[in-house]
């Protein structure tokens, strides 16, 4: 299989067959930071659907772990009834931020064997955390290893000093 450099971050890694034409990433973070939009003119940012996914993305994702902290104080203040109810909601947004998650991965150019392991993986700890009792924080945990794995792309790229490809 030939070597080639990531069309994002620059690190080598190996295809089955080349096509001329077309970017290569060595990861599906690559593939997501590559979809997003630099700095223009002015520093303005031109809004994409992809930008549009990631701040809806981590503002569901705030408000997940909001609910939970608040749970969290509430529990400590003695009051079960509403601490339940936050956290509650905080588990629910947690699926849906692990739904979106799995979804932006999944439609990313670059899909791997590694995404899916560890879609499965969290998807096994975010049912743990609805059964036998409700673990809101569990539901927060995943997300942000699965958030952390969505945006190693633009880890690597910052890591490495390799300036972006325009979009």
């Amino acid at each position: 299989m030939p070597r080639i450099s990531c069309s994002y971050c620059g690190l080598p890694f190996q295809v089955r067959r080349i096509e001329t034409g077309r970017n290569y990433y060595c990861c599906s973070g690559c593939a997501l930071a590559s979809r997003l939009p630099t700095g223009g003119a002015n520093g303005q940012f031109p809004v994409t659907p992809a930008l549009i996914a990631a701040l809806g993305v981590g503002f569901a994702y705030f408000n997940e772990v909001l609910f939970w902290t608040l749970a969290l104080a509430l529990a400590r203040e003695h009051r079960a009834g509403p601490a339940q109810v936050f956290a509650l909601i905080s588990a629910g947004l947690g699926v849906l931020v692990w739904a979106a998650l799995v979804v932006v991965l999944g439609r990313a150019a670059a899909r791997r064997w590694s995404d899916a392991l560890l879609a499965a993986a969290t998807l096994a700890v975010l049912a743990g955390a609805f059964w036998p009792g409700l673990s809101a924080g569990r539901a927060v945990g995943v997300n942000l290893v699965l958030a952390i794995w969505a945006v190693r792309g633009w880890c690597k790229q910052k890591l490495f000093g390799k300036k972006a490809l325009p979009v």
